[in-house]
């Protein structure tokens, strides 16, 4: 036999079971994302490559349907891969009643104490991750910083979101032990937007704040003007508000996360053989301010100078 032979021979049958063994990892997000290219789960995807060169990963979508999500989430748990890591609150919810072999990681979540978890130190079983969130009290601080004496609140959830379920009960825990009157307006679809907000302008409210959801993010346009003729300011949950028009938001970075904390964990798993119940939920140790000044411009804000120094300025 030749040389040549032999060497790819052997070279095919390194190759083959490099393969075999390579770890195989499923990524869900419930959200309809597959064809973005700036998304957590290809960032994901990418920084897991470079941390594991030859890991193969599968990338799925619920396509924010809840029958699909539990057909592929039931799937991905029969087809043995070594870890699966699910994104949003939603994938947390239905992921708890469907995964029973599969190591599982979940990230972009809210506080997942609401969302089916009993402790945010090591949860047990196969399950932990990394969540988003921020205690609402510290989001109105910020509020109350740049906007000195704001007492009365306008809050806008979006029904059909999961977040609803953990923002919703803390925001009239919070609001009611520091003194601050709060109305509340719950949207179905975007035609819900302009009605919602100018209820809550016509209630006096001196500031308008948005609940975790991309339907509301991604729509703040269909009211800002309303509240910008007010002069009435509208804060987010989410960084994402910011990008679209809304005055500030104090905000975990979903990539952040990703290197800080679900890489390494994934890394735990697929190398080390961890399981994830054995690893305390993690959050960023420190969430940064967004402010769009071009916002604070045109309602003719001062924004406090440590604020500005320290904040994520959007133009």
């Amino acid at each position: 036999m030749k040389k040549t032979t032999l060497v790819f021979i052997l070279t095919c049958i390194f190759l083959s079971r490099a393969s075999a063994h390579a770890p195989r990892v499923a990524v869900f997000d419930f959200d309809d994302r597959l064809a973005q290219e700036a998304t957590t789960a290809k960032y994901i995807e990418t920084q897991l490559s470079k941390k594991m060169p030859g890991v193969v990963v599968d990338q799925y979508s619920g396509k924010k349907s809840v029958p699909l999500s539990i057909d592929l989430l039931q799937t991905i748990d029969n087809n043995n891969y070594d870890l699966l890591i699910i994104i949003t609150s939603d994938a947390l919810i239905i992921a708890n009643h469907i995964i029973k072999n599969t190591p599982t990681l979940f990230t972009n979540v809210n506080n997942p104490m609401y969302l089916g978890l009993k402790t945010l130190g090591p949860p047990g079983g196969m399950i932990s991750g990394a969540s988003y969130y921020i205690p609402v009290e510290k989001q109105l601080a910020l509020y109350m910083k740049i906007i000195p004496g704001l007492n009365r609140i306008g809050f806008i959830f979006d029904r059909n979101n999961k977040s609803k379920k953990v923002e919703l009960p803390e925001v009239r825990n919070v609001c009611e032990r520091i003194g601050v009157d709060y109305m509340i307006e719950m949207i179905s679809s975007d035609r819900d937007l302009y009605g919602a907000a100018t209820k809550l302008i016509n209630g006096n409210v001196q500031a308008l704040v948005i609940g975790s959801s991309d339907l509301l993010y991604d729509n703040i346009t269909l009211f800002l003007d309303a509240c910008n003729q007010q002069s009435v300011p509208v804060f987010s949950f989410n960084r994402k508000g910011v990008m679209q028009g809304a005055l500030a938001a104090l905000s975990s970075d979903y990539n952040r996360m990703a290197d800080e904390l679900i890489i390494p964990m994934a890394v735990l798993v697929l190398e080390h053989h961890k399981s994830p119940g054995d690893m305390p939920v993690g959050f960023l140790k420190e969430n940064r301010i967004y402010i769009n000044i071009n916002q604070a411009r045109m309602l003719g804000l001062d924004i406090p100078q440590d604020i500005i120094q320290s904040a994520v300025i959007i133009p």
